[in-house]
């Protein structure tokens, strides 16, 4: 089907009655863990990836790299670029330039694919930039969301970007399931899950291959055909993917995203309650005196002169065409006087919605085209549907957009100016993407949307006057005094809330180019760099560097951009612009009588007008084992900062972690390994049984290596180290890149004599990867025991914890209750499966040791039953959250505002507000807000109330929750529905910090 989709799919300003809550505007698995509904980032590259990182970037002058941290590909490089002559005057010069940096860099743009599977779909000339875009195949099957595309500006090949999806296995179909029965299984699984009054499967296309990626993993892929499934009551439309030969549902896209509001916007001139103007209505379609004219764009029409026309007026014009739902299109008999003014006014609602939203089309399309005049999608006649039977929605089906009537609190949505812009932004962005270059993400939409009916308005406060009872508060606003929304501790996965983050940072980037250029030029240049990034754009992370794409004026981004300062400014208010590249070297120095002096040193995090300094540091440290720790804060020094871990007891084992705090309130934890996020320091005397650093060969004698164990110096490949901890040497596994699938490979050391000490230890510097222990197993076993191996997040299949060392680390291990008649032998072993393949073992600087000392006895802690230092109550197993009453997990009294109705309390809300219900002594207050109340804005809470109600048409009440006050807005297709309306749901949810 590829792009007759954009015709079909839709976006939603607030979700229908009965669309399912749960969706939140992003694709849904029919089994398993959800999908990612935002990309993970990253400003540096994945080990496997970094020689070949350093290859691209060298020959691109790259300045910067933004990478997709679950996929490994750079999702875009750019700098100052590499001479490509004629590439702008001449699609064929840029293509082979393309083509042949694709062939030369293949394994890092595109792990596992073939050159012949990216097929050129987009050749975009503008702006004096040529964008290629290339879609990625599998055997000949589209890859859903796969991409390649190169941006060429001033005869030069600037950036790359990549949204290829790596190593795709996955099990082809020797027959695909026919269209009737795909089209039946669709339509049951829709009538399943959402009990529509009717469902009706129309086109099926395919096979294509869907990439399923669950964050923090690494793709998994099915072979699957896709299924148009439209739903009724509730108002439904998806995408469904069922294996191609079985067809079992798999997943499904929502094509219409709705999105439910919150309860406060008035519209000075922009709604019913406002001023009203009189507007010319331009492109008009009339009868004038019997005969058929039109209006132009300033909305005059000529006739013979002589005594008022008679004139019949429609919502009809050649590039918007009114449609009302309630009944037929308004029309009106008017007398036009020469060079007078024949004025339409009918403030009945149904009437002045025709009205209002016929105007504030036009003046949306107008702008859109000051911006671009070249946009072929404004030429069309775009068609508004209002009055449709339902309230607090609007949504945009990537071409038409539709209002709705109305009720429960609600204004009709096609009388707001505002609504009507948003809208009309979800259809610019769906039809302005670049084939291959750009995709449709739920939250950038409804940001961009937002930025577009503010920028038209002047106004940061979106949708004034959309509630009633509030008219003269903003349903969202791009520019909240002192609590800007940021990425990503601001994200919730639901698409409006998210879509404040790149909105504010569009609002933000305005003002400074208005205070930098002046108004006129300022608000040009805003929205210039606005259309041009959101055409290339994947996601709400990827508009950085779109932006500074579309600000570059010769062609050299390793030069900067005129506007860089701004963009960075703008883009890091909002946690956009990433540290590029930060990195942290921990040294731990010689333990003294005063503990063990640990040291950071910070690279990295300047870019122009922006350099992330780290302002603090601390050191989390506790024993191995044992719950609580102790915190001390580090002393900065040049180029990082310093601190001591006082002494423990000889035999004692400490874990500790560093984190460094930054002048944008971001933070970075070190060791920056999920699996193993904490170094380790043993304090007191060792007596070496056993000890090699691996040297040289003569060093293992005694020592058994199997299958790729080998001896040797590192070469930095595949996540490898590039040097040993210390020496020459070192003995790892397949020291010149990753381990091999379905690998069992071991290292058995010889028999050590334990001499009978009371303790036995293993020391050693280990740097290692391995995928999560659910699929690859890195273990070490004492006489066959084992003591130590990777973690796992104990998912089965979706499990996501990578063991990633990057970094000597000290590994400390006891091998006491393994010995066996005085003797120990040890064994690190590797063993893979056939998915995911990492750097494996790499070992130097090894010992076994014996000490005299026990470990020391754990200290008390909170849930021991024992009453400690700084507890108030210890019920042991008996703590709890939820029971009323009782002694909390954190070992303090329950108390009001704790969410838990303990005795003498008659209601707890959590809030220590009045007026809410429940009073700051949890006792009942009045009024009680109820869901047939219009909700307020609640500040520092992260939801809204969820309770049911009865259902009803437009004015009969109902739960807010049915009505469009709680969003079904989910990722899914090409394109994505996303509606302003749904900003109601916005004003409802405030996250806390």
């Amino acid at each position: 089907m590829g792009l007759a989709l954009i015709a079909t799919e839709a976006s939603a300003f607030t979700a229908p009655r009965g669309a399912g809550n749960g969706h939140r505007g992003h694709r849904e698995m029919a089994q398993g863990p959800s999908v990612r509904t935002q990309r993970d980032v990253a400003w540096t590259a994945p080990p496997r990836a970094s020689r070949a990182h350093a290859r691209l970037a060298a020959q691109l002058g790259a300045v910067d790299t933004l990478w997709d941290r679950d996929t490994g590909v750079p999702l875009r490089i750019w700098g100052a670029g590499v001479a490509v002559p004629g590439s702008v005057q001449s699609s064929a010069p840029a293509l082979r330039a393309a083509r042949q940096l694709l062939a030369d860099h293949l394994a890092l743009l595109a792990p596992g694919s073939r050159v012949t599977d990216f097929e050129l779909v987009g050749d975009d000339l503008h702006a004096g930039v040529r964008s290629l875009g290339f879609v990625q195949r599998h055997a000949g099957r589209p890859v859903l969301g796969g991409q390649l595309s190169f941006r060429f500006k001033r005869d030069r090949l600037i950036a790359v970007a990549s949204e290829a999806l790596p190593d795709i296995r996955v099990d082809l179909a020797t027959s695909v399931i026919a269209d009737d029965p795909a089209r039946a299984r669709a339509r049951a699984w829709i009538l399943a899950l959402d009990a529509p009054a009717s469902a009706t499967a129309g086109a099926v296309d395919g096979p294509f291959i869907l990439p399923i990626q669950i964050p923090g993993q690494r793709p998994r892929y099915r072979e699957v055909v896709r299924v148009i499934v439209d739903a009724a009551a509730p108002i439904g439309r998806h995408a469904v993917y069922l294996d191609s030969a079985t067809g079992e549902p798999v997943a499904r896209d929502p094509l219409l995203h709705f999105a439910s509001g919150s309860i406060q916007f008035n519209v000075p001139q922009r709604g019913p309650q406002g001023p009203r103007l009189d507007l010319p209505a331009p492109l008009l379609g009339l009868f004038v005196n019997g005969v058929a004219a039109a209006t132009d764009a300033a909305g005059a029409v000529s006739f013979a002169d002589g005594p008022p026309a008679a004139v019949i007026a429609g919502v009809q014009g050649s590039l918007v065409a009114l449609t009302n739902e309630a009944g037929p299109a308004a029309t009106k008999d008017l007398s036009l006087p020469p060079g007078g003014i024949a004025l339409w006014s009918d403030p009945t609602e149904q009437i002045d919605a025709q009205l209002s939203a016929y105007i504030h089309a036009n003046i949306v399309k107008s702008r859109v085209r000051s911006v671009d005049p070249t946009f072929a999608y404004l030429d069309q006649q775009l068609t508004v549907t209002v009055n449709i039977a339902d309230i607090c929605n609007a949504f945009s089906d990537g071409d038409s957009i539709n209002f709705f009537l109305s009720g429960q609190g609600c204004e009709n949505t096609g009388r707001i100016s505002d609504v009507v812009y948003h809208e009309f932004g979800h259809s610019v962005h769906q039809q302005g993407l670049i084939p291959g270059v750009g995709q449709f993400e739920g939250a950038l939409s409804e940001g961009i949307a937002d930025y577009l009916g503010a920028t038209i308005t002047n106004d940061s406060g979106l949708a004034r006057g959309f509630f009633v009872d509030t008219p003269d508060d903003p349903l969202r606003e791009l520019d909240p005094v002192g609590d800007e929304w940021h990425w990503p501790e601001d994200l919730t996965g639901e698409v409006h809330d998210d879509g404040r983050i790149i909105g504010g940072t569009l609002w933000d980037l305005r003002t400074a180019l208005i205070a930098k250029l002046g108004a006129g030029p300022g608000i040009a240049r805003a929205d210039h760099i606005w259309f041009e990034s959101i055409r290339r754009a994947v996601d709400i992370p990827t508009m950085y560097p779109e932006a500074l794409f579309a600000d570059d004026d010769d062609g050299d981004l390793g030069n900067g951009t005129p506007n860089e300062c701004e963009i960075n400014l703008a883009f890091h208010r909002h946690g956009l612009l990433g540290a590029g590249g930060v990195s942290g070297t921990v040294t731990q120095l010689p333990t003294t009588d005063a503990g063990t002096p640990v040291r950071i040193a910070i690279a990295g995090g300047a870019k122009a007008c922006v350099d992330l300094e780290p302002v603090a540091a601390l050191i989390r440290f506790g024993l191995a084992g044992q719950p609580g720790d102790e915190i001390i804060d580090m002393n900065p020094e040049p180029g990082g900062f310093i601190g001591t871990i006082p002494s423990f007891p000889d035999g004692s084992l400490v874990e500790y972690q560093i984190e460094v705090d930054f002048n944008d309130k971001s933070s970075l934890s070190f060791p920056q390994n999920e699996a193993d996020p904490r170094y380790q320091i043993y304090f007191g005397p060792v007596t070496p049984l056993l000890c090699s650093g691996f040297e040289s060969p003569q060093d293992l004698a005694g020592w058994q290596l199997d299958g790729q164990w080998e001896q040797g110096l590192p070469l930095g490949q595949g996540g490898d180290p590039a040097t040993p901890f210390a020496g020459g040497g070192v003995v790892g596994v397949n020291l010149g890149g990753i381990y091999a699938p379905f690998i069992a490979s071991t290292l058995l050391s010889p028999v050590i004599a334990t001499q009978g000490f009371p303790t036995v230890r293993l020391q050693y510097r280990r740097w290692l990867g391995v995928e999560d222990s659910f699929f690859d197993q890195a273990t070490i076993t004492a006489n066959g025991q084992p003591v130590w191996q990777n973690a796992t997040s104990n998912d089965g299949g979706f499990t996501s914890v990578n063991h990633r060392d990057s970094e000597w680390r000290f590994h400390d291990l006891v091998l006491t209750d393994a010995v066996q008649n005085d003797q120990v032998q040890l064994t690190f072993s590797i063993q893979s499966d056939g998915g995911l393949e990492m750097a494996g073992w790499t070992l130097d600087d090894f010992c076994v040791v014996g000490t005299e000392q026990l470990p020391p006895p754990p200290p008390g802690f909170c849930g021991d039953a024992v009453l400690n230092a700084g507890e108030l109550c210890d019920s042991g197993g008996n703590n709890s959250d939820v029971v009323p009453g009782a002694c909390r997990t954190n070992c303090q009294p329950a108390r009001c505002g704790d969410l838990v109705i303990d005795p003498g309390e008659l209601c707890d809300d959590g809030g220590v507000l009045p007026g809410d219900g429940c009073s700051a002594t949890c006792q009942p207050e009045g009024p009680v807000v109820t869901t047939d109340d219009i909700p307020t804005e609640s500040h520092g809470d992260d939801s809204g109330d969820d309770s049911s109600g009865s259902s009803g048409g437009p004015g009969q009440g109902g739960d807010l929750a049915d009505r469009g006050c709680a969003c079904d807005s989910r990722e899914g297709s090409p394109l994505h529905h996303a509606g302003l309306a749904a900003l109601l749901l916005l004003g409802l949810r405030r996250r806390r910090r």
